[in-house]
């Protein structure tokens, strides 16, 4: 339902407004998002009581993401999600490993925390960057993991990850789209190959390609149509994605930034 949305929302294009509204939308939506998560910690009942940790520093970070850029493959909620909650179980546990070894190694858990969680949001293909501050906080037990301890990556880390994303989608489709996809940028090559017209002579090309693909292996030639969509979306510049993406009005749009 959401993408079939995005297609309607597709018919309405407009070039993204200029820098200085950019980065003033941008800035405010952060600022409403900071705003709410020091709200909870301030004057959350459960967390006045018990001197928990609540906004920690990554979540600064991930907010330059989601709400700068949003249509970074960096900034969609897998990424977001999976990034920090790989990150933080890492942390967790090298800091459990190490925690009775000499102070000679105390810079063991921190290091093979970052890089563990690097590697393995590589296998899973949900790089997001501030998620290796967050490794780092809990492998070198700073003051946030040490009163949470193993409960450190579903509190605060899991709690404040979601209510980002929940407070991107809230911001973010005032004006534009956001996510871009949920899982897969799958969703969003389904989406966009069907209204983006081919360049001067790669449906030529492609069926070229396919027919030489065909001749050389001896299997039958295909339509060419999915390799043609993701050729197109490669050739997609940065600027472009984000002029047809990024700023396409969602549900929420209003009139004056339309005229703009």
């Amino acid at each position: 339902m959401r993408m079939r949305g995005v297609q309607c929302y597709k018919r309405e294009t407009r070039p993204p407004p200029p820098m200085l509204i950019w980065a003033i939308f941008s800035g405010f939506t952060s600022f409403l998002a900071i705003l709410v998560l020091g709200v909870i910690s301030k004057y959350g009942a459960a967390i006045k009581d018990h001197n928990l940790p609540f906004a920690i520093a990554p979540i600064g970070a991930s907010t330059v993401l989601v709400f700068g850029v949003p249509s970074s493959p960096l900034a969609q909620p897998r990424n977001v999600i999976v990034g920090h909650m790989i990150a933080a179980v890492t942390g967790s546990l090298m800091h459990q490993i190490f925690k009775h070894t000499s102070d000679s190694f105390g810079w063991m858990p921190g290091s093979l925390s970052v890089g563990i969680s690097i590697g393995l949001m590589g296998l899973v293909n949900c790089y997001h960057p501030p998620a290796g501050a967050t490794a780092f906080i809990a492998g070198f037990s700073t003051s946030d993991f040490a009163r949470v301890g193993w409960w450190f990556p579903l509190y605060p880390v899991l709690a404040q990850v979601l209510i980002l994303v929940a407070l991107g989608v809230l911001f973010n489709n005032v004006a534009r789209i956001y996510p871009v996809y949920w899982f897969t940028s799958a969703e969003f090559t389904h989406q966009v190959a069907p209204n983006r017209s081919p360049t001067k002579g790669s449906a030529e090309d492609e069926d070229s390609s396919d027919e030489s693909m065909a001749s050389d292996t001896g299997t039958p030639s295909s339509s060419g149509s999915a390799r043609g969509i993701e050729q197109r979306i490669n050739d997609m510049t940065s600027n472009e994605a984000d002029a047809e993406w990024a700023w396409m009005p969602g549900p929420l749009a209003t009139a004056p930034l339309s005229i703009i």
